[in-house]
């Protein structure tokens, strides 16, 4: 996966604040489910978002940023 498509999805989550992975995965057509979630994988273990089970759903938040 390119940086490009990282640096896309650290700033829809960044954007948003909070957003379904699912709608994520809509708002990515040129990505597939498995590309997004490896990306959100990755930034989640660097802590730059942090991804949440919320019911049978999972949700993406922007983690802040320390000073």
């Amino acid at each position: 996966m390119t940086q490009r498509a990282r640096v896309k999805v650290l700033a829809i989550v960044q954007e948003r604040r909070r957003i379904a992975l699912e709608e994520l995965v809509n708002i990515l057509p040129e990505l597939t489910w498995n590309q997004v979630f490896c990306m959100v994988d990755e930034l989640s273990r660097r802590r730059l978002i942090s991804l949440r089970r919320r019911g049978f759903d999972y949700e993406l938040e922007a983690c802040s940023v320390p000073a």
